[in-house]
C-alpha cells in the first residue's frame, strides 16, 4: 500500500520562533532546547539572539544563535554568529551552514523574548504582561 507524502509546511522568509509555534512538533521541548543554547551563548558573550532557518521543516526548523557586540569607542554594533543547530536533534551544524545568509530569517528573537515565550507555552492561562481593558 502506498503512503501519501505530505508536502512540507512552508516557512515564511521573515519568521521567528513565536510565529511558528503552531507548526512545531513539540513546541515546549523545541523552545526549551533553543533557550539552553541561548543561555550558553549569553554566558560566553554577554548577549544572545536566535534566527530560524527558512529552508527546512517548519515542524523543527534549524536555528542560528548570534550575539551582538558594541565597540566601546565608536558605539558601532556588530552581530556575530555563535553556532547553527539542527532543529530536530539540537546538535551543532557544520560552519558552512552559517555562512549561507539565505538559510536564515532576517528577524531574530532575543533571549528575553524566548524566555517569555516558553513561559506562555508552559502556562497558557497565566495573565499576559499586557493590561486587559475591562469596562
Amino acid at each position: 500500500m502506498a503512503t501519501k507524502r505530505v508536502p512540507p509546511t512552508p516557512i515564511s522568509a521573515d519568521a521567528t520562533i513565536a510565529d511558528m509555534i503552531e507548526t512545531l512538533d513539540k513546541p515546549v521541548e523545541y523552545v526549551r532546547r533553543v533557550l539552553e543554547k541561548l543561555e550558553r551563548c549569553k554566558r560566553a558573550h554577554g548577549d544572545a539572539q536566535v534566527r530560524v532557518g527558512v529552508r527546512g521543516r517548519a515542524e523543527a526548523p534549524n536555528y542560528l544563535i548570534e550575539y551582538v557586540r558594541e565597540d566601546a569607542k565608536t558605539r558601532e554594533r556588530t552581530t556575530d554568529q555563535d553556532a547553527a543547530y539542527s532543529g530536530s536533534t539540537h546538535r551543532e551544524l557544520a560552519p558552512h551552514h552559517i555562512k549561507a545568509a539565505a538559510n536564515w530569517s532576517p528577524e531574530e528573537m532575543n533571549i528575553t523574548a524566548v524566555s517569555a515565550l516558553i513561559g506562555r507555552l508552559r502556562n497558557p492561562r497565566a495573565p499576559s504582561s499586557q493590561a486587559n481593558n475591562e469596562d
